[in-house]
């Protein structure tokens, strides 16, 4: 299920990023990205957003999507194009904290998200304000599990800052204050055992 955020996100960017391309609502996420040529994403990046969104993205991954983006110096767009995107990547990023960790992975999304190169604190405040909810599940699931996406190949120095900020006196603190009731029974001493006594986390 998608969430209303996300879906007022993605109206605010088809009104940001229109496009006069009759069937590309049709298309398949492969056929939107051949499109998607240097100069050309702002025609289809409403598309390309929307397969995200939807989870319709085949064997692509959203990463590939912040790629074209940064390739096209996304940041220095017009301010309205620049608040549309990133409005839509905070959307995506609430809706992945407080889904069901079964439906989908938090760490793995955040790997993603990486590729827009904004500041790692745009996503970690959140995941923290989340602890008491879902977010708990997902950033147990993240210190216990880690992430093997691929979108974290060529982001590692992120993952190790995000896996050092995992045994922070902040985190450490909103589990057990606030987080550990969202855990499975069992959990919580485990995740210590992970932030507190292991040397490699």
């Amino acid at each position: 299920m998608i969430s209303r955020p996300l879906l007022d996100a993605l109206d605010a960017l088809r009104i940001e990023f229109p496009t006069s391309r009759a069937l590309l609502g049709d298309l398949a996420a492969d056929a939107v990205f051949a499109l998607a040529s240097p100069g050309e994403v702002d025609a289809v990046l409403h598309r390309l957003l929307e397969l995200a969104t939807h989870h319709d993205l085949a064997d692509r991954y959203a990463y590939e999507i912040f790629d074209l983006l940064v390739a096209e110096d996304w940041k220095t767009w017009d301010m309205p194009a620049v608040q549309a995107i990133s409005a839509w990547a905070d959307a995506w990023w609430a809706t992945a904290l407080f889904a069901d960790e079964d439906a989908l992975n938090a760490g793995d999304i955040l790997g993603q998200l990486t590729h827009l190169d904004l500041p790692m604190t745009r996503w970690l405040t959140p995941w923290l304000e989340a602890i008491d909810g879902p977010g708990a599940q997902h950033l147990a699931r993240f210190i216990v599990d880690g992430s093997d996406h691929p979108a974290w190949s060529s982001r590692r120095d992120e993952y190790k800052q995000v896996k050092a900020w995992c045994k922070s006196e902040t985190v450490v603190n909103g589990f057990t204050m606030i987080g550990g009731v969202h855990l499975a029974k069992g959990q919580l001493a485990q995740i210590l055992d992970r932030v507190i006594v292991a040397p490699g986390l």
